[in-house]
């Protein structure tokens, strides 16, 4: 986009009843949006109608902050704290939308059910689906929350969190679904450094008998860990028979989807 027609786009754009500060720190992110490459300080004061020492005092600030980032060639782009936000206010449609391919390409290969799970407003719930029709498609539809303590999903996200969030996510007392829930928080604790060091979450029959599930924890250096992708499936399926083989082929699929979030908030 070049500095005149975003300058057009900018004296289309509906304001606000006041141009104060507030406004104009917004206007400058706003701006800095369209410039995938940065946007020197000369067109951004252009752009927005302000004296450039004004455009350069407002902009610093935000660099201070975070929101906005300057290059060695003094161009201004979007900051990683606005990544962090970005990332943080992703869409369900939009992670279902573009997952979908991916989450698709992983059923093919395994033929369970595949998800995509995310952590908002406290809860863990499943947010993408492609799943065979069998009874574990009902187990993980879209938007059904998880158990914290119990799917293999949820846990993925969890072993990343601190202890206030922790807390804030876990229901109290754990509540024992099945003979295999684990409902003393220590034992929880200790799933969960484990899942911090390999890498991978499990659920065995701990929150429906006779089903389990493998997850993976989607990573960003960075980035708070909100998502992780799971596989659904019979105990037997999933543990006895191809643990290896699906767990191989989650660390994959979270690669990618983080790839996927990467070109989102880039």
């Amino acid at each position: 986009m070049s500095a005149r027609s975003a300058l057009r786009e900018v004296e289309a754009a509906p304001r606000g009843q006041s141009d104060g500060p507030l406004e104009r720190y917004l206007r400058i992110l706003e701006t800095a949006a369209g410039f995938s490459d940065g946007i020197g300080l000369s067109s951004l004061a252009e752009i927005l109608e302000l004296p450039k020492t004004t455009a350069h005092r407002l902009a610093h600030n935000l660099v201070e902050t975070g929101m906005l980032t300057i290059d060695d060639a003094g161009r201004y782009r979007l900051g990683d704290r606005f990544a962090r936000l970005t990332y943080a206010g992703t869409p369900d449609d939009w992670i279902n939308s573009v997952g979908h391919t991916l989450l698709r390409d992983l059923a093919d290969a395994t033929g369970q059910a595949c998800f995509i799970a995310r952590l908002t407003d406290n809860k863990i719930k499943s947010v993408a689906l492609v799943a065979p029709d069998t009874l574990v498609r009902a187990y993980v539809l879209p938007g059904r929350e998880l158990w914290p303590h119990a799917a293999a999903a949820a846990k993925a996200i969890l072993a990343y969190q601190t202890a206030a969030a922790l807390k804030a996510v876990l229901p109290s007392p754990l509540p024992r679904l099945t003979d295999r829930t684990k409902t003393r928080l220590r034992d929880l604790q200790g799933e969960l450094e484990s899942v911090r060091a390999q890498g991978v979450a499990l659920c065995v029959g701990e929150d429906v008998e006779g089903f389990a599930g493998i997850a993976c924890p989607v990573l960003r250096p960075g980035f708070d860990v909100l998502y992780s992708v799971g596989i659904s499936g019979t105990i037997e399926t999933l543990i006895n028979r191809r643990r290896g083989e699906f767990e191989q082929r989650l660390r994959g699929c979270a690669v990618k989807i983080a790839r996927m979030f990467e070109e989102r908030t880039r």
